[in-house]
């Protein structure tokens, strides 16, 4: 129910009577009613202000373009109220104490919108800037007040949570509320591209319960408690992020079935398993599709089985028009879907993912090349019935697109590669990154190996070495093909190459094929038209493509052994759940439990939520370009010093 439906307009600079007080005394101004509670930095009449990277729309007597919005809102605050009901919630921000919030979640789990998220709502202080909020309504401590519901006939469940170290018994949500937020949070991933399902961990897919360093409360992205960015804070006490979070992702799994798997379902998925060993045999299975199976399409050389071009993924044979799922939580950025060329499909999907591992922020890409026509598919994948396609689409034809994909999903199928006598059902699946990813993740195998001098050609002997068998300088199919299918490939599985991307135009493909002494043996002209037929057709990354993507111009990114990434990125989440398992700290003693220490708050006292910055104008991000905040990039002077 948003502001025009319920009157709960946080834009009013007047009090508004409510259920729980009906003529509020608040006290005249000129421009409107000044609060009537104790207001710390004097009195005032606008309960909320305008975001500062947009106030030049504003002052131009402009709305912000959606665009520009999009690019602003990057955390997700999460409050409970300590109130009894959203009407006293509400009454409490606008007539008491001044404030303001996004959303108010009551405890039938209706779910009232005060205001535009383009606004700035004072609910989180210092972090108001790049945040919205909701208030779960929901009275809090339940060792201080153990009657407050049970007193009315209310059923209200008790659970205890430990937050900064201190045991505290709260009251938890209800049903209807945890229902109702789910339920918002998946429209908000829709609409907000860097808003991502993300929340804080103190190890990888484990949940901090405490307050973060000031800098990470600043730079992360995702849906995060105010007892995160304060220690004076308690709230939203028990809330289960990770829960949360795992409705909202849905299940990690492997990009493919390891294993054709016969009789199965239509709803059936390649889950990651629960046990380490399991992840080892099916992770290995996928190898073998590739090292053993695939003729050709290695990693990190080898896209045609010779030669020592860089090949930034694998290729995965299986058979045709298996179903091709998303591994992790993302957005689908770019599409092209069509009828097979003369070298088979170029059809391909490109998901851009932003999550986190422990406490750094990881973002990647992932590739899907090689796909069957979707469109002709029956049922086809849900992106194919988004909005964006339907109004884009065009057969053959790249189209830029950012819709949200959940772990699990079905995004695609398996098509064939390769000119008709030598075509084969298989996936080039390929997983890059802008910067490198893991450098500083505790026992990380991943080593860096730097191939931007060599063009499109491999020129390190860290690689080449270890294939070039009679030492002759090139990469013969039998070198390779010896190579991988014997033990030698686990030797590369987990490099990182940073190289140019071969779906980019430049370095011109005609002129790079023409220097290196691996196609001495072909004419111009015949490179002319092997780059013409077979490698023209499936190139994609336009300026136009890279800057919707956010990818660099230049197509230079760094590449893992996509295989490798899924199984190694899934066993650190299965090892941090057993470390924490193990340690015991997740085990909360409800005897622990005690009262609320004093200085710590929830938001019935309204401390905490206004600085005084936001009563100001703030000269941040004047300097930014639309483009520029929509690629998510921060004014030099923003942040705190």
């Amino acid at each position: 129910m948003n502001w025009h439906q319920s009157g709960w307009d946080a834009t009013s600079k007047y009090c508004q009577p409510t259920e729980t007080e009906a003529r509020p005394d608040c006290k005249p101004a000129a421009d409107g009613q000044v609060p009537y509670g104790s207001l710390p930095l004097g009195p005032y009449t606008s309960r909320l202000s305008t975001r500062p990277a947009l106030r030049s729309y504003y002052a131009n007597g402009k709305t912000p373009p959606l665009d520009a919005v999009k690019a602003v809102i990057k955390q997700f605050v999460i409050h409970h109220d300590g109130c009894s009901t959203a009407d006293m919630c509400w009454n409490v921000l606008q007539n008491e104490r001044g404030l303001s919030c996004h959303f108010l979640l009551d405890n039938d789990g209706t779910i009232f919108q005060t205001c535009d998220l383009a606004l700035m709502a004072y609910h989180a202080s210092e972090w108001n800037l790049a945040s919205i909020g909701v208030e779960l309504c929901n009275r809090g401590d339940a060792k201080k007040e153990p009657t407050y519901y049970s007193k009315h006939g209310i059923k209200r469940d008790v659970k205890p949570c430990k937050i900064n170290g201190h045991t505290i018994l709260s009251y938890d949500y209800t049903p209807a509320q945890y229902d109702a937020f789910i339920r918002l949070a998946r429209a908000l991933t829709r609409l907000l591209p860097n808003l991502p399902v993300e929340y804080p961990q103190s190890s990888p897919g484990v949940q901090s319960w405490e307050t973060l360093p000031l800098a990470s409360t600043f730079s992360f992205a995702g849906y995060i408690g105010h007892y995160h960015l304060t220690n004076q804070k308690w709230d939203p006490g028990p809330f289960d992020f990770k829960d949360f979070a795992r409705k909202l992702r849905g299940a990690f799994c492997f990009p493919m079935f390891p294993k054709i798997v016969a009789g199965a379902t239509p709803d059936a998925q390649p889950t990651i398993p629960e046990q380490a060993s399991d992840l080892k045999a099916a992770t290995d299975e996928l190898y073998k599709a590739n090292e053993q199976r695939a003729d050709g399409g290695f990693f990190p050389v080898g896209p045609w089985g010779e030669h020592r071009l860089w090949h930034g993924g694998v290729h995965l044979a299986t058979r045709e028009l298996a179903p091709v799922f998303s591994p992790f939580p993302g957005r689908l950025v770019a599409a092209r879907m069509g009828p097979s060329s003369t070298v088979g499909s170029t059809n391909f999907l490109l998901m851009r993912h932003d999550m986190s591992l422990g406490k750094s922020k990881v973002q990647f890409y992932s590739l899907y090349m090689h796909l069957a026509d979707e469109v002709a598919q029956k049922p086809q994948a849900a992106w194919v019935a988004s909005d964006a396609w339907k109004k884009l689409a065009k057969s053959g034809q790249t189209v830029l697109l950012d819709e949200p994909i959940e772990a699990g999903t079905v995004i695609g199928h398996v098509g064939k590669a390769g000119p008709e006598e030598l075509s084969k059902a298989q996936l080039h699946l390929e997983f890059f990154s802008i910067a490198e990813l893991f450098a500083d993740h505790p026992s990380s195998p991943w080593r860096l190996v730097d191939g931007t001098a060599g063009g499109r050609f491999c020129d390190s002997p860290e690689i080449n070495d270890l294939i070039d068998g009679n030492k002759d300088g090139l990469l013969s199919r039998q070198e390779l093909s010896a190579f991988y299918s014997g033990a030698g490939g686990a030797g590369t599985r987990y490099l990182v190459t940073l190289h140019v991307s071969e779906w980019a135009p430049e370095p011109r493909w005609s002129e790079a094929l023409r220097v290196p002494k691996d196609f001495k043996g072909l004419k111009p002209a015949d490179i002319d038209a092997m780059v013409a037929e077979q490698i023209t057709p499936n190139l994609w990354w336009t300026p136009e493509v890279a800057q919707h993507c956010r990818l660099p111009l230049d197509g230079v990114v760094h590449h893992y052994h996509p295989v490798s990434f899924v199984g190694w990125f899934n066993q650190e989440l299965l090892d941090a759940a057993a470390l924490a398992a193990g340690s015991g700290k997740d085990k909360i003693d409800i005897n622990d439990a005690r009262e609320v220490p004093p200085g710590i708050t929830d938001d019935r006292e309204g401390a905490g939520m206004l600085s005084a910055s936001e009563v100001t104008e703030d000269p941040c991000n004047q300097k930014l370009t639309l483009q520029e905040m929509v690629l998510g990039f921060d004014a030099p002077e923003c942040g705190p010093q």
